[in-house]
């Protein structure tokens, strides 16, 4: 993702509106990713074997884990307007557990990581095996694309609220139905699924700022190129994270693990 700089002829249109550049971020998830990526889809539809269910939960975990708290806390430390500073923190303490607040608010919301062990508690699942899984190469690099961009220098403050943007709202949309999957299709308890209710909730929130922030802030040409950029290259990140699941579960063949 070792972008070259916008140039003059990139740069000459005027910045589109506040709304008309939500559309237009709207508009490129429409046309790059129009449908779910397969894994999901046939998630949605039950005909994905269990053992391919289980191996989600496995491969996915280092994402919660890991991905999540580091792509998002590298953006925080980069963002020096406090409104969008205050909900990216907010964001963080929803990553990390709300019950970290429960002094101040009463909440007791354990971490996404620990909410999606729970879930491979209800598929039966071994903790241990799930913590020790070695992560797909591909989602590996997906997840170390992420981080990198958000920590250094190829995404500013701004480029990474319009990741948050992408991936809230892939998430918010694919794992809401995940769970209805799981639950009517795999026979998981509502008791073991906390964790969609928590992190669906907690993205859904958060689109609205986002959209906010984007619309406001992003109101240069270059800006609205380098956020909307950023914006595509998250959506690829999630549709990468689960290709080597897809080629898994087709048959097609093992995906590497990381050694």
């Amino acid at each position: 993702m070792n972008h070259p700089p916008f140039g003059p002829d990139d740069l000459k249109d005027p910045p589109l509106s506040g709304d008309d550049f939500i559309k237009l971020l709207h508009d490129q998830r429409a046309e790059r990713h129009p449908e779910p990526p397969p894994f999901y889809q046939a998630l949605f539809d039950g005909s994905l074997k269990r053992a391919y269910v289980e191996l989600w939960v496995k491969n996915m975990y280092a994402y919660w884990d890991d991905a999540m708290v580091t792509s998002t806390g590298g953006i925080f430390v980069k963002t020096n307007e406090e409104d969008v500073r205050s909900h990216i923190l907010r964001k963080m303490v929803c990553i990390e557990g709300k019950e970290i607040v429960n002094d101040l608010m009463g909440w007791d919301t354990p971490a996404y990581e620990e909410l999606w062990l729970r879930l491979g508690d209800g598929l039966g699942l071994r903790r241990q095996d799930v913590i020790d899984w070695k992560t797909f190469t591909r989602s590996h690099f997906a997840i170390s694309t992420l981080c990198l961009a958000s920590r250094w220098w190829e995404w500013t403050w701004l480029d990474g609220v319009a990741s948050f943007y992408a991936g809230d709202q892939f998430g918010s949309e694919y794992l809401g139905r995940a769970a209805d999957a799981l639950k009517n299709h795999y026979g998981v308890a509502d008791s073991s699924l906390e964790f969609f209710r928590a992190y669906v909730g907690d993205a859904s929130e958060d689109l609205a700022w986002e959209r906010e922030a984007l619309a406001y802030w992003a109101c240069t040409t270059e800006r609205q190129l380098t956020a909307a950029r950023a914006f595509r290259n998250r959506l690829d990140i999630e549709y990468q994270m689960v290709l080597p699941l897809q080629m898994a579960s087709s048959g097609e063949r093992m995906p590497l693990q990381v050694p």
